[in-house]
């Protein structure tokens, strides 16, 4: 399908992010495709997505006529409530957003054995390597080399398997606790917006998320690569197999 991508990034007066909206709207009728809008729309929706300054409903309702009107789908995104805020932590707002016209899910099929290139900066994947590859029991009683080659081949790859969802488990429940943590300290500033503690203790989560949020666009960008080599011509989709394999080996 043909997909245009709209890069936002708003200005600041009332008048010039109507203009933009217009714009927007014009580019979206002229395409026959599908349209994903991101960035910086420097305008919230509702009361609830600002604190510490003063909501204008006014500029709220041309933004919410525009999204309407152009048969566009707010997404949710992971994270804490607010995408901005000042250095000093006394104001809040939801700034940041992606706008569909519809959303599709992608299908990466079963999962094979690859390396993700994000493991290697998790903590205990360097050690489970090192183990599992020195691991003697599956030489026993086995004198050819490549047969011993595949059965160690073999037992990373289960215990890869096994690694990898007992971490992804933790990193999930990790994310929920950032996120729940981030919403207590907001629900506690908007109480006390001068409480010191409070916004380093937030500046701190949201950084720990933003870490988890890195590994994670690592891995989609790295499904991506493997998509685009799968759904290429045959001799792309051949050679970059083909380089996979060579690395994973090379680097095992």
């Amino acid at each position: 399908m043909d997909v245009m991508l709209i890069s936002v990034y708003a200005l600041q007066k009332d008048d010039s992010k109507r203009q933009v909206w217009d714009e927007i709207s014009r580019l979206i009728a002229s395409f026959s495709g599908e349209c994903v809008l991101m960035g910086d729309f420097n305008e919230v929706r509702t009361e609830s997505e600002r604190f510490g300054s003063q909501f204008h409903h006014v500029p709220a309702r041309f933004f919410n006529q525009f999204i309407d009107q152009a048969d566009l789908v707010d997404i949710p995104m992971d994270g804490p409530q607010y995408t901005w805020s000042n250095k000093w932590g006394s104001k809040f707002s939801k700034l940041d957003r992606f706008l569909v016209i519809e959303e599709h899910r992608i299908d990466y099929g079963p999962s094979p054995f690859r390396i993700y290139h994000s493991w290697f900066e998790l903590e205990g994947f360097d050690d489970m390597v090192h183990n599992s590859w020195n691991s003697n029991f599956v030489e026993n009683g086995i004198n050819n080399p490549w047969v011993i080659f595949k059965k160690k081949l073999q037992l990373l790859k289960s215990n890869l398997r096994l690694w990898n969802s007992t971490t992804r488990d933790r990193m999930i429940t990790k994310k929920k606790l950032l996120q729940d943590k981030v919403e207590e300290i907001d629900a506690s500033l908007m109480l006390d917006g001068g409480n010191a503690a409070l916004r380093e203790q937030r500046v701190s989560a949201i950084k720990e998320l933003t870490d988890l949020d890195h590994l994670s666009r690592i891995d989609s960008a790295q499904k991506a690569k493997i998509k685009w080599a799968i759904e290429g011509d045959e001799n792309s989709s051949f050679f970059f197999m083909v380089l996979s394999i060579g690395r994973d080996v090379k680097m095992l």
